[in-house]
């Protein structure tokens, strides 16, 4: 188990002062976002009392950035449980996509954390 670590990079101010700039009241003002991947994976740890999820986000080549979390488990509460990691995983891409200016074209999803949030895939094909 590795200790949490949140995303380091960030957007970049030059690219948030250029778009602002372009605003316009005709629509649709199309920007130039970054284009990038996210993989997924989570397991079980601590006794079965945290569940770790990790989540990496990279170009075509190289790993732009990753985090890592601790969320509580119980595993007599499915439900509960996937509803909260999903939350967990859908947030921090969503931060990491608004902070950053991108947009993910695709994830990857360990079999170990789809078999603990069934609807984590289902979720990000609805948005």
């Amino acid at each position: 188990m590795a200790p949490p670590h949140q995303f380091q990079s960030h957007g970049s101010e030059a690219l948030r002062r250029r778009l602002s700039s372009v605003v316009s009241a005709k629509r649709p003002n199309v920007a130039g976002f970054a284009s990038l991947t996210v993989s997924i994976a989570g397991t079980v740890v601590n006794n079965s009392t945290s569940f770790e999820v990790a989540i990496s986000v990279h170009d075509s080549v190289y790993n732009t950035d990753f985090t890592s979390a601790l969320v509580p488990y119980n595993a007599t509460e499915p439900d509960a449980q996937s509803e909260a990691i999903e939350k967990h995983v859908i947030s921090m891409i969503r931060k990491f996509s608004t902070e950053h200016l991108c947009k993910f074209l695709g994830a990857g999803v360990t079999l170990s954390l789809l078999k603990e949030v069934r609807a984590i895939l289902i979720r990000q094909l609805r948005r």
